[in-house]
């Protein structure tokens, strides 16, 4: 089974040549990336030249994360895509033999990765329930309390909340777009991302998986470390608030 890795990028360079220098020492049967219309394009094209195993796709416009990753799409490939941000470091190695091994029998899952805050510290919500008001306020006031066994009675007892990682695989509602892996025949089928999210594009991609029956899962054996480089600035509290309403409206959850 082939294993792509495809990178949506926007107006990060250095991050991207950091990450490219170290997955084009793995075993992967291509990279690629998604430039979303970066500002720089010199740069681009520096590094295009600077990785010539590299496939590099240049957006002729911005059209956010999740539509850019759709680009993907256009390639027809065939296998596994590793979707991963411009702005991570790796921190595992043979992963393609992992994605190999985990989408052994055409394993129609959304495998999300451990995902690290750059102090070494599980992501909070790298993973977790389809966000809904009521039972985010629930699992608010649960964590606040370390109501473990209501956490643990909800399937709600993620690790990240006591700062620790995930030690063997485990279903969830939805996993970070930061770094996953699933079928390109699934994501193809479902349509690939929403392109009118500019947030939350993963929590409705992930929606519409499972509707279509793929098992959102997360693991520990692929773990990343978030450099965290913000390129969406002032525009980020309103984009997550508009696609938190859009998210609610297009999948009829009641917001009482």
């Amino acid at each position: 089974m082939q294993v792509h890795v495809a990178i949506p990028h926007y107006n990060a360079p250095q991050a991207l040549k950091n990450l490219l220098r170290q997955l084009v020492a793995q075993d992967f049967d291509s990279i690629t990336v998604l430039d979303d219309h970066s500002a720089d394009q010199q740069k681009l094209q520096d590094l295009a030249r600077e990785f010539p195993a590299v496939g590099f796709i240049f957006g002729e416009k911005n059209i956010g994360a999740g539509a850019n990753r759709n680009r993907f799409l256009d390639m027809h490939k065939t296998g596994v895509v590793w979707f991963i941000d411009c702005d991570m470091r790796v921190e595992t190695v043979n992963i393609a033999a992992i994605l190999r091994q985990k989408f052994a029998g055409e394993n129609h899952i959304m495998l999300g990765s451990t995902i690290l805050y750059a102090n070494g510290q599980p992501m909070a919500w790298n993973y977790g329930h389809e966000m809904h008001p009521q039972h985010d306020r629930q699992f608010t006031r649960a964590t606040q309390a370390d109501d473990r066994q209501m956490l643990q009675q909800q399937g709600w007892d993620y690790p990240w909340i006591w700062g620790e990682r995930v030690t063997a695989d485990r279903q969830v509602d939805w996993v970070a777009e930061g770094s996953f892996a699933l079928l390109i025949d699934d994501f193809a089928k479902v349509g690939g991302y929403d392109a009118e999210f500019r947030y939350h594009e993963g929590q409705d991609l992930a929606h519409r998986l499972r509707e279509a029956g793929v098992k959102i899962m997360v693991t520990g054996d692929i773990v990343c470390t978030h450099l965290d480089i913000d390129v969406r600035g002032k525009a980020r509290h309103r984009e997550v608030e508009q696609s938190a309403k859009l998210f609610y409206r297009k999948h009829q959850i009641r917001l009482d």
